[in-house]
Formats: structure tokens, C-alpha cells, sequence
């Protein structure tokens, strides 16, 4: 079945659209993709952290790409396809992450987009800019402290995501099941 862009079907267009949302996800945990600092050097905003430089580290030479590797901790060392190695590095990093931050399970079942970029908008509010200057390497205790948010980030992030990927599923079977039933139901009518 197309779905209106030739030589492509329905599930490309579906395949394209949940990696889409499972992107966008992981980004709208990140303070910097809720963010941009507006001042007077930088009046149409610094671009979430990517305009705010920074000594290299790892390849991160601004303020945004500093918090997409969680402050340094997590480098991009990984070549696509992931190999089974990857797969199996990146499953002991997730679980690692999710035994060290206690998080409530309330949390995990906020769905409401607004409020996860509200949430990441505060992080970057209240932390992110603090006591940091450009060009200037970034001080020890900023590095562990943004390590810890962006890392809380990822288990919210990711446990969200399973629960929205859970809930799309059941509302699909609901959806057959509503489909079966109304097929059926004409038959207790008479």
C-alpha cells in the first residue's frame, strides 16, 4: 500500500515515523533542546548551547554538545550499523543508568509533551548557564552536577518511551478489538 510518496510504503512512512518520535523523545529530555540563552551578546538566542564554544573534549566543543554527551561521560565511539558489541555496551550502560537513579514511577507516566520540555526548560533555567563562561573549560563540580541531571534525564526519557510505545500498543489492540466487535455485534441484535 503507498502512502502517497512514490515508491514508498505504508510502513517506510511508518518505520520513518517512529524513529522520528523516539528522536524527538530522547531530545526533549535534553535541557538544551528546551532552551537558548537570549542576551545582549546573543539577542536571537545562542542556538540551545551550540553558539556558547568551549575547549574540546571528546569532540564536544560547545555547551550542547558537552550535555548530548552527558557532560563528557558518554563519547561517540559507536559506527553505524551497531555491531552485537555496541548492542550489548550500550543494554550494560542503560541498566547501569537505571539502577543508579531512583525515580519515582509517577514520573515515568507523565505523557504529556508540554511538560516534559517545561521540565527540561526548568533544568536549563536553574543549572545549565549557571557560573560557566565561553571559551573557559568547565569546572569539575559543573561537570558531575550536569552528569547527574542528564543522566536522570535518559531513565525519565527512556521510560517514558516505553511507556508511550505501550500505550500506542494497547490503544492498536483496543482499536482491533473494537474493529472485531463491531463486526460481530449486528449478531446479538437479533
Amino acid at each position: 500500500m503507498s502512502h502517497g510518496i512514490k515508491g514508498h510504503t505504508e510502513e517506510d512512512g511508518l518505520s520513518t515515523a517512529m524513529r522520528l518520535l523516539l528522536h524527538y523523545i530522547g531530545d526533549i529530555h535534553q535541557p538544551l533542546h528546551a532552551t537558548s540563552r537570549v542576551d545582549s551578546s546573543y539577542p536571537a538566542g545562542d542556538r540551545g548551547g551550540n553558539e556558547f564554544p568551549l575547549p574540546s573534549v571528546d569532540g564536544a566543543k560547545n555547551l550542547h554538545a558537552v550535555w548530548d554527551s552527558v557532560a563528557y561521560e558518554f563519547t561517540n565511539d559507536y559506527k553505524l550499523p551497531f555491531s552485537e558489541s555496541d548492542w550489548k555496551k550500550i543494554g550494560e550502560q542503560a541498566e547501569t543508568l537505571v539502577a543508579k537513579h531512583d525515580i519515582s514511577e509517577s514520573v515515568f507516566d507523565e505523557l504529556d509533551f508540554t511538560k516534559w520540555a517545561q521540565e527540561s526548560f526548568e533544568i536549563s533555567e536553574s543549572f545549565v548557564y549557571k557560573d560557566i563562561t565561553e571559551g573557559q573549560a568547565l569546572p569539575e563540580d559543573y561537570i558531575e552536577k550536569a552528569q547527574e541531571y542528564a543522566e536522570k534525564q535518559i531513565v525519565i526519557g527512556g521510560h517514558r518511551m516505553a511507556n508511550l510505545l505501550k500505550t500506542m500498543s494497547l490503544k492498536e489492540r483496543v482499536n482491533e478489538f473494537q474493529g472485531e466487535f463491531d463486526s460481530f455485534y449486528p449478531l446479538f441484535l437479533q
